[in-house]
């Protein structure tokens, strides 16, 4: 038998194996738990800076159904919308956020003219739309007591029902599963966690990686059957037919940074 034939037929059975993979896992799909939602994450970056307020406000007028934003605390306890710990990537600054007073971020171009919002601000906005947040709470091991004050923020602003707060950091999760029980909280999983039961503070949500939920689809049906929404992040794999498969296997949400996109294959607009 030839080199060449000997592949086609590894490849085929290979497929076949594939096709049988999934199909068996389509047949044992479930449900989202309510309507998939559009999850705009830092706003949207690929139609505006990330994290600032334009790129909120975009993603609101396109239909996103919820707002993915992360936040660091500035030197004097200030809850700010940035992703890194450091601000040369997206800002005009230098060094450690959590070196710096608020007053001083603020100075800072944050791209396109835009300054690093706060979180009661992104709060005002959120609630003046009518959309959602899902905060994450970024490096909680700098900041001591960044689970109050996120909360404190959150509930001043009588928006902590329509919020969900989300991070890596079990131990974070568990503390503000002890301040406020009643707040819903998101387990995020990074590549190759492929068990997403039971997660920490018994968090309402777990936001596995996307390219973890396209190997293994059955994620999904694991969290659904103990009552957890499933909201996706992706990391390299954003796309349209990443957002089709996921649908079909029954997210709950795409984090998506192409909200456009992602609203379009969902449907709308958002209710």
């Amino acid at each position: 038998m030839s080199t060449s034939r000997r592949l086609m037929q590894t490849f085929g059975l290979g497929a076949g194996l594939a096709a049988a993979y999934y199909l068996a896992h389509y047949a044992n799909r479930t449900a989202p738990l309510g309507r998939t939602r559009v999850i705009a994450h830092r706003g949207g970056p690929r139609y505006a800076p990330e994290n600032t307020l334009s790129a909120f406000a975009h993603a609101v007028e396109v239909g996103a159904d919820m707002l993915e934003c992360d936040v660091h605390l500035s030197a004097d306890g200030e809850p700010v919308i940035i992703h890194d710990e450091t601000l040369e990537r997206t800002t005009t600054g230098r060094g450690w956020v959590k070196d710096h007073t608020l007053a001083e971020l603020r100075r800072l171009e944050a791209g396109a003219g835009e300054s690093i919002p706060t979180l009661p601000e992104l709060i005002e906005l959120a609630k003046a739309s009518g959309v959602e947040l899902l905060i994450e709470l970024k490096s909680p091991h700098l900041y001591p007591g960044i689970e109050a004050r996120v909360l404190e923020a959150v509930e001043a602003a009588g928006y902590l029902e329509h919020s969900v707060l989300q991070s890596f950091d079990w131990d974070c999760l568990r503390r503000l599963r002890q301040l406020r029980p009643s707040a819903r909280l998101g387990a995020l999983y990074g590549w190759g966690h492929w068990d997403v039961s039971w997660p920490a503070a018994d968090a309402e949500y777990v936001c596995p990686m996307a390219e973890t939920v396209l190997v293994n689809p059955g994620l999904i049906r694991q969290a659904h059957r103990e009552g957890r929404g499933v909201f996706v992040w992706f990391g390299r794999v954003e796309s349209v037919w990443a957002y089709r498969f996921l649908n079909v296997f029954g997210a709950d949400g795409l984090i998506a940074d192409d909200p456009v996109t992602a609203r379009q294959v969902l449907g709308g607009p958002s209710s």
